[in-house]
């Protein structure tokens, strides 16, 4: 007996060619005009895959859809013509399975997409749930994503390289809630504060934020971690997910961080773009925020203009995909109307611009500062300034360059 397909759409002819190609492909097909008639048809010839429009009169595609789930996992595609970022997320968070925008609409596709529902398929599940987490067209993201869906599944640990706000965390997230440790508990650690005491035999995966700043205990712990794991095939270990800003191989060169470990870690790594290399991304990336900081503030559903979006396309981002994140989340929580202005986001972002102007200036003071005064107590010893300042030597050679210290000897 051939799967029943549930078309709903108030377009008689669309509805006719739609119901027809599925036929064509061996489903038994039943049709409704919207979505109070879609309800009746689904009460009485229980379909096992739904497809409906979202627009239609007296009751439309979301009404459906959440009547169905309010008493069934039924498979929901849903379509529409005025696809957007907005409407997709909003289908999606509805319990939707799948959404597609008409123009992105083909019969192959939705045949497709019709087998996967009946079938599921965990990678091309993780795959669009990369998609959701991980927003972004771009070369240079789909790339990264593409990596990250191939090693969800596996047990081996990744190493994640961005600079901060790149979405390395949102990543290492996604790489455990859509990977093989799924379901299990999750831990972020931030590497400088590691101690090799802490308890992670109980998780199923963890983060170790900036493994770069791992003190040598920390290094020593999770090389013998990553060593009996890697002897074991990676059975019943923490799965271990890394990120650094810093290059590591460096690193290594200058003796600050352990080599079998390095090799370790970069075996399977996968590099976070900055938004600086993926503008054509922002106008995408700033829908996906918007709505996720509608729901932080509980803020009714806002529009961005199109000259704001085509502002935000020109800025640099130097504090990446947060800063942009930051500055959304400020234009609507001062924004009043139904759409976010390109002057509100102007004055956002010079406002942070000020700010963190003066900020990185305070810094960069009270950095030299310490600096200097480490090197003068430790007669300009590198090893001792670093253990003084709490970095690696590498790290205090560089802030040297930065501040055109002059050593008064050699370390």
């Amino acid at each position: 007996m051939s799967e029943r397909i549930l078309v709903v759409d108030d377009q008689p002819l669309a509805r006719r060619v739609l119901a027809t190609e599925l036929e064509d492909a061996g489903f038994d097909v039943v049709v409704a005009g919207d979505g109070r008639e879609a309800w009746e048809r689904f009460c009485t010839d229980a379909p096992d895959v739904v497809i409906t429009d979202m627009v239609m009169p007296r009751s439309d595609g979301m009404d459906l859809l959440s009547r169905i789930r309010a008493q069934s996992e039924v498979p929901v595609i849903l379509f529409s013509a005025h696809g957007s970022i907005e409407t997709a997320v909003a289908a999606l968070k509805g319990g939707a399975d799948d959404f597609v925008s008409s123009s992105d609409f083909d019969v192959d596709r939705l045949v497709q997409m019709v087998r996967d529902a009946l079938s599921p398929d965990p990678s091309a599940a993780a795959a669009r749930g990369f998609d959701q987490r991980l927003v972004g067209d771009s070369a240079s993201m789909a790339t990264a994503r593409r990596r990250l869906e191939g090693l969800a599944p596996l047990r081996a640990p990744v190493l994640l390289v961005g600079e901060p706000g790149t979405g390395c965390s949102a990543a290492a997230l996604a790489l455990h809630e859509l990977g093989f440790s799924a379901g299990g508990a999750f831990r972020r650690i931030e590497a400088a504060d590691f101690e090799a005491a802490a308890p992670v035999s109980s998780l199923a995966a963890v983060h170790v934020d900036r493994v770069d700043q791992l003190p040598a205990g920390g290094q020593a712990f999770w090389l013998e971690h990553l060593q009996a794991a890697a002897a074991r095939g990676f059975e019943a270990f923490p799965r271990v997910i890394a990120s650094t800003s810093e290059r590591l191989s460096l690193m290594v060169q200058c003796g600050d961080f352990d080599s079998a470990l390095c090799e370790l870690l970069t075996r399977f790594e996968v590099r976070m773009p900055p938004l600086r290399e993926r503008l054509e991304d922002v106008p995408q990336l700033a829908e996906a925020l918007l709505e996720r900081a509608a729901g932080r503030l509980g803020r009714r559903r806002t529009r961005i203009s199109s000259a704001s979006l085509a502002y935000l396309a020109e800025l640099s981002w130097p504090g990446n995909v947060a800063e942009l994140e930051k500055v959304l989340e400020r234009s609507l929580a001062y924004s009043r109307g139904r759409e976010i202005s390109r002057r509100a986001i102007e004055d956002v972002v010079a406002d942070l611009s000020e700010s963190l102007a003066s900020l990185r200036a305070s810094r960069e003071r009270r950095q030299r500062e310490a600096l200097v005064d480490a090197l003068h107590r430790t007669g300009g010893n590198i090893t001792q300034a670093a253990d003084q300042l709490g970095k690696s030597r590498s790290a205090v050679y560089r802030l040297i360059s930065k501040h055109g210290v002059r050593l008064t000897r050699g370390g």
